[in-house]
């Protein structure tokens, strides 16, 4: 059976985390998923773990093996390209700090963005972490202001969704607005803020539900931190640059 659903997983530098969360996917598998999994730390050992892993479970497992530290973004748009070329409608973004928690029902959501051809992106909770669901504007000069005026309520199959521009990286899309929104690959790790607004301006729609939830993992090892921080740095300024702005992000917390 053709999988519907690309399970889109990008990691680096968090090995021990990334087999706890790989394994939490695996051990709540449904028929109509594909694993896909970017690594930019490759190893043969890995290579060897996962080739194992599919032919033993008989689970649909992809791994590929990306150049060292080549982004978040990059890596990202590799899987989604991937999933297109694999027929999958729909991808879900998830990471290598979610766990998964249990046989997930998509069903629901997946008819909801069928309700209209705009919807486009349906973000997900998150146990653990801040729930982040906000509007989004852009101040010319300063910042990339995020608040949650005006969030609109839609009632679907007895679910709620909230209207809204901007959720975490964990969500259900439709494999399509992915492709027509890439993320860009010079920010490589600032891209958050970026792929929503440039989202904002197409037709595309942004969405939130805690009908489903995972589990954030809050483990960021030495190695890999030395790695992230660069955002802050580096990679904010592109940002800054791209909008020319001279802050970066604004929000209110609630």
């Amino acid at each position: 059976m053709k999988p519907k659903i690309a399970i889109i997983y990008s990691t680096f530098l968090r090995d021990e985390l990334m087999y706890q969360t790989v394994q939490s996917i695996l051990d709540n598998w449904q028929e109509n998923y594909i694993l896909l999994i970017g690594d930019q730390n490759p190893t043969p050992l890995k290579s060897v773990y996962f080739g194992i892993i599919a032919d033993k479970t008989n689970q649909n497992i992809q791994y590929w093996q990306l150049p060292f530290d080549s982004g978040l973004s990059y890596s990202r748009n590799f899987l989604v390209q991937k999933a297109k070329g694999l027929g999958c409608k729909y991808c879900i973004l998830t990471a290598d700090s979610i766990k998964f928690t249990k046989k997930y029902n998509f069903e629901p959501i997946i008819n909801f963005l069928e309700e209209e051809d705009n919807r486009g992106i349906v973000g997900l909770g998150l146990d653990n972490r801040q729930c982040w669901v906000y509007n989004m504007e852009l101040i010319p000069g300063h910042f990339f202001k995020l608040n949650k005026d005006n969030l609109k309520v839609v009632n679907s199959q007895g679910i709620q969704f909230i209207s809204c521009e901007v959720v975490a990286n964990f969500f259900l899309a439709k494999t399509q607005c992915l492709i027509d929104n890439p993320w860009d690959n010079n920010l490589k790790m600032a891209e958050h803020e970026d792929i929503f607004w440039r989202l904002k301006q197409t037709k595309w729609k942004v969405y939130y539900t805690d009908y489903i939830k995972a589990l954030y993992v809050n483990n960021k090892p030495t190695k890999y931190l030395k790695f992230r921080q660069r955002m802050y740095g580096e990679f904010k300024q592109k940002l800054q640059q791209k909008y020319k702005i001279t802050g970066w992000l604004k929000y209110e917390k609630y």
